[in-house]
């Protein structure tokens, strides 16, 4: 394994026009699991999202079906992209055979929280965490 990529958080699948995704991400990234009070998106916790023809499709990774915070985060995720895309269809599924771990939460949140004692900025995953002028919450 390659060093410089040993800590970096899985990709995250996006598809769709880039508008819509833009909006549909700023929503999800207000959205908070209220174990950690960070980010979803930052949290890794968003597996894929797909947009096309009055549809949405959100998978998420939750640390597990037995965690009381796994429904309260899908609903939460749910209600963020019906106000981002009015008029879309929305399914969302929780992908169990998928581990949540913490190497899939971005470098900074792990540094920020000391799950990580090495902060590499380049090992992320490309999107910014938050938009130059815009408020953690």
């Amino acid at each position: 394994m390659n060093p410089s990529t040993a800590s970096a958080p899985p990709e995250l699948l996006l598809a769709g026009p880039a508008d819509a995704l833009l909006r549909s991400l700023d929503a999800l990234r207000r959205v908070r699991d209220p174990g950690v009070g960070a980010s979803i998106l930052e949290l890794g916790m968003i597996e894929s999202l797909r947009l096309r023809d009055g549809e949405a499709e959100l998978c998420l990774v939750t640390p597990g079906a037995s965690c009381p915070c796994s429904d309260l985060t899908a609903d939460a995720a749910f209600r963020a992209i019906q106000q981002a895309l009015p008029d879309t269809d929305i399914y969302l599924t929780q992908d169990h055979a998928v581990e949540w771990t913490p190497r899939r939460a971005s470098a900074a949140l792990r540094h920020r929280l000391g799950w990580s004692s090495e902060f590499r900025p380049e090992t992320e995953r490309g999107l910014p965490l938050l938009k130059p002028g815009h408020p953690e919450d």
